[in-house]
């Protein structure tokens, strides 16, 4: 603490994190967690970020405190890949842990974090597959889960046709589901007609 390294002791604290969150509340476990956040809420580089976004690496113990947690670090950090880099992981974390109600709402907001993230086109994609593959799971979200598939195709537009392999696979899946959707399908159609 003397020599400034809050990085360093926060590292030290996480090394120490699994032997601790089996053994307190989740009220302590998340004043911990938010006072290690606090120290490093301004990390030198992403490694730092990603290093404290260990928290997630056992998403089934605990997945919502965790998530908690993860958020409670994104809205301390200032840089805005970090931002997008911690989010990911919370993405990660809710679906690992079932427990994806608790992410689900901020996807209504994605378009505002892109700008504020300022992301190139490859973290656009992993971002909406990952959202996809949440939304596929719950089987009442069809038409988001198509609005994010739609979303990851779109950023090809333009690309190089070696690049467009890794979008063939997603695309059949997208229109599959698109058809298979009879809410979405019956509504383009009694349009056309």
């Amino acid at each position: 603490m003397v020599g400034g390294r809050w990085f360093d002791l926060a590292s030290l604290m996480l090394t120490s994190a699994d032997l601790v969150f089996p053994k307190a509340s989740e009220k302590d476990l998340e004043c911990i967690f938010t006072i290690i956040c606090s120290l490093v809420k301004k990390p030198e580089s992403l490694d730092e970020s990603l290093e404290i976004a260990k928290i997630a690496q056992q998403p089934n113990e605990k997945p919502a405190l965790r998530l908690k947690i993860l958020f409670n670090l994104y809205n301390m950090l200032e840089n805005p890949y970090g931002r997008f880099l911690v989010y990911m992981k919370a993405l990660e974390v809710a679906d690992n842990g079932k427990v994806t109600e608790h992410i689900i709402s901020s996807f209504k907001k994605i378009d505002t974090l892109l700008k504020e993230w300022n992301i190139g086109l490859q973290d656009q994609r992993e971002l909406f597959l990952a959202i996809s593959n949440i939304l596929k799971e719950l089987k009442s979200s069809a038409k988001e889960n198509f609005k994010f598939l739609t979303k990851y195709l779109a950023t090809f537009s333009g690309e190089a046709t070696h690049d467009m392999d890794e979008a063939k696979e997603k695309a059949t899946y997208t229109i599959i589901e698109f058809v298979k959707a009879p809410d979405m399908f019956q509504v383009l159609f009694t349009k056309i007609v």
